[in-house]
C-alpha cells in the first residue's frame, strides 16, 4: 500500500457549479480575439472570433479536478479581492481581457485593459493560467501567445 503525505493530496473537490471564463478583446493590430470557458464538469468551450486559427465554436474536455484546482488557485491568489476593473487608458491600442469566476456561492468579473499599469501582475498570471489549463494555443494557432505582458504575438 502506497502512503501519500497529506500535502501531496489535492483537497479541492470537483464542483460542477464552477465556471471560469476568459474573454480576450481586440487591439490595434492582430491580437487574438476569443472566449474560453471551463466548467466544473471538465467541459471547455472555445469561441474564436478574430485572428485565431480556429474561428467559431469548439468544445473539448479535461479532468474536472483540473478545473477545481484552477478555481482553488485563483481563490488562493486573491482573485475575489481584485478591483472589478483596471481600465485606465495610459497606453492606447492595447488589448483587453475579462476574467469571470463563479460557482454556486460567488460570482466575480474583472475587466483588464492592458494599457492600465495599475493592474497587478497577478491578474495577468491568472489570465494566462486559464489559457494554459484550457490549452487555447491549439485553437489560436501560429503566433499564439501566453503572457500578454511579455510579447504580443
Amino acid at each position: 500500500m502506497l502512503i501519500v503525505p497529506m500535502s501531496a493530496v489535492s483537497l479541492n473537490v470537483p464542483d460542477e457549479s464552477i465556471q471560469i471564463t476568459l474573454e480576450r478583446g481586440m487591439c490595434f493590430g492582430t491580437c487574438p480575439v476569443y472566449t474560453v470557458s471551463l466548467s466544473g464538469n471538465g467541459t471547455i468551450f472555445f469561441e474564436g472570433r478574430q485572428f485565431v486559427e480556429t474561428e467559431g465554436n469548439v468544445t473539448n474536455s479535461i479532468d474536472p479536478q483540473t478545473v477545481a484546482d484552477l478555481f482553488h488557485s485563483l481563490n488562493t491568489d486573491g482573485f475575489f479581492y481584485l478591483n472589478d476593473s483596471y481600465s485606465a487608458y495610459e497606453i492606447t491600442d492595447m488589448p483587453s481581457a475579462t476574467l469571470t469566476v463563479r460557482n454556486s456561492s460567488i460570482n466575480k468579473s474583472v475587466y483588464h485593459y492592458y494599457g492600465d499599469s495599475s493592474a497587478p501582475q497577478t491578474l495577468m498570471m491568472m489570465e494566462d493560467a486559464v489559457d494554459l489549463v484550457a490549452n487555447t494555443s491549439r485553437w489560436i494557432g501560429n503566433g499564439s501567445f501566453i503572457g500578454w505582458d511579455d510579447e504580443i504575438l
